[in-house]
């Protein structure tokens, strides 16, 4: 066939290239988009009061993670570029069966996180503007929905132009809070009120004096609930960096991404060490652990606290910004996943067609009637009371799901090396982009320790009953958000389901002769095999 019929047949078949309307600039900040969400400024909250201090060693051990998921992504996205994002390594690398599970996994993961984060711009609106009715959260939540729904409609520079907008805007307030957080801490600003109190904080230089008393040893200052809670909880911290996936997704519509992927990945991790650990690091010196929680931004809580009132309304209305921004950058992940899944013969073949302005419509319509789905009967169980923790149940059923992506990742980057080797080449030659020689053992070890987390939450449950009858505070003010000491096994049970049902259902259809093996590429993508030929082959 030549090039004029191949070109034919791409149109009729509805697999188009995607449009390449992202600007390098705004790569970045659309990773940051889909990390930044409300998980950050609500659920740092509960990870402060259950971990103490030990919670900045767990972020910066999810730092890590995201660092060798990131070097181990842009070998791949570099040296064999693909539209369907990791869904396409996954399928090449591990196989078609492994990749599906992965892949509808990621989509599920998103599905149901995406309409969490339009209930929780509902909550920031409730308490912005102060109207509380049933009503009104309703209708906020649905409002949010249309609006996400409609800016995904669109083409994909139009997304990318609002994303990096917002995304830069929570990045704006997180340096302030930086600022004002160093500023209590130096004691230029910030009179102790309320709850700090009653643990004798004083004006002036705090030191290390909030949470780390001399009369205890270094490990119970760190860690005065124990290692074992923060090792079942991992998920939950997991969760609030999840997002830097979207990174290569978008790439793959970039307009130089040999240029823009590299730094994107590498800037990313930067950032979100910055804007992590800095934060919470000065959370922890100034701000007592036990009076952390969920229900306002911790951010908040120490403004208010401190006496700062008009930072507790700046603080709670980046909620709202935040988990716009999370829950439209999910959209549009959750998307492109499909799409990938779709190309690849792992989803029905018209989630693959492009419209006009070459956008996934029927990927996003499809999307967004589930999670439409999800929403309502979301709203449905809060307002009747069948379900009462829809979004911290949520964020530990995202964190499961959506790490198999970084899992799925990291491994086809192993495989592919392997494969070099195997026909004859030596990767630290022949690649581009490389994950440095001797950073080779951090994919190794975010690897391992991503499926030590996921297989931790299925132990949660006993855990998190030690954690309650040993709370200092007493039994009924301990927070547990996984739901009732036994959310984290039936979380494990239907994420794991996720992944495990939509690899039946493909060896079935497979064995039933109803999928094809055809891996679809798009403009001059190639496979593994056409890139990197067998040494002995390209003499022959």
């Amino acid at each position: 066939m030549d090039e004029e019929k191949k070109a034919v047949a791409a149109v009729e078949e509805g697999s188009q290239d995607l449009k390449r309307g992202i600007a390098e600039w705004q790569v970045a900040f659309i990773g940051l988009g889909g990390v930044i969400g409300s998980c950050y400024f609500l659920g740092v909250g509960w990870d402060i009061e259950v971990m103490g201090p030990g919670v900045f060693w767990a972020f910066l051990l999810v730092g890590v993670i995201v660092f060798g998921l990131m070097i181990s992504f842009a070998e791949l996205l570099v040296n064999l570029p693909r539209s369907g994002s990791f869904i396409a390594y996954t399928n090449e690398f591990l196989g078609p069966t492994v990749s599906t599970g992965f892949g509808w996994a990621f989509w599920f993961n998103w599905v149901c996180y995406v309409p969490s984060e339009a209930i929780a711009v509902s909550a920031a609106l409730q308490a912005i503007t102060g109207i509380t009715s049933t009503v009104a959260y309703i209708a906020f939540a649905v409002g949010t929905m249309m609006a996400l729904t409609l800016i995904n409609c669109f083409a994909v520079d139009i997304f990318a132009k609002i994303e990096s907008g917002l995304a830069i805007t929570k990045v704006i307030i997180i340096i302030l809070f930086i600022l004002v957080g160093l500023g209590i801490w130096v004691g230029f600003w910030g009179s102790p009120q309320g709850e700090l109190t009653a643990y004798n904080i004083t004006e002036g230089f705090k030191g290390a004096g909030v949470n780390f008393a001399p009369e205890i040893s270094v490990f119970d200052n760190w860690f005065p609930h124990g290692l074992l809670i923060i090792s079942v909880m991992m998920v939950v911290v997991l969760v609030t960096m999840q997002g830097t996936e979207i990174v290569g997704l978008a790439a793959a519509e970039s307009k130089n991404p040999d240029v823009a992927v590299p730094k994107a990945c590498r800037s990313v991790v930067y950032r979100i060490v910055a804007l992590y650990l800095a934060p919470i690091l000065l959370v922890i010196l100034i701000y007592p652990t036990a009076l952390a929680d969920d229900s306002t931004p911790v951010f908040a809580e120490v403004a208010r606290d401190y006496g700062l009132t008009p930072f507790f309304y700046i603080f709670c209305a980046v909620v709202m910004v935040a988990a716009f921004s999370c829950g439209n950058t999910g959209f549009y992940g959750t998307v492109r996943a499909m799409y990938g899944l779709s190309t690849e013969g792992l989803a029905p073949k018209f989630l693959s067609h492009l419209s006009k302005n070459q956008a996934p419509r029927n990927a996003v319509f499809f999307t967004m009637g589930f999670m439409w789905l999800v929403l309502i009967t979301g709203l449905v169980s809060e307002v009747t009371g069948a379900l009462s923790d829809l979004y911290g149940s949520l964020l530990c059923m995202s964190g499961f799901t959506g790490t198999l992506a970084w899992v799925g990742i990291i491994a086809s980057q192993k495989r592919m090396r392997t494969r070099l080797k195997r026909n004859g080449y030596d990767p630290e030659k022949v690649l581009r982009a490389k994950v440095p020689k001797a950073m080779g053992w951090i994919p190794w070890f975010a690897l391992i320790a991503q499926i030590i987390c996921l297989i931790m939450l299925a132990f949660a449950t006993p855990v998190e009953k030690a954690y309650i009858n040993n709370y200092p505070g007493g039994p009924e003010n301990a927070d547990i958000a996984v739901g009732d000491t036994g959310g984290g096994l039936v979380i494990f049970i239907i994420a794991t389901s996720a992944i495990i049902i939509p690899m039946i259902v493909y060896q079935i259809l497979n064995r039933a002769g109803k999928v094809g093996n055809i891996v679809t590429l798009h403009g001059d993508e190639k496979t593994f095999e056409e890139t990197f030929p067998p040494i002995n082959q390209v003499e022959e």
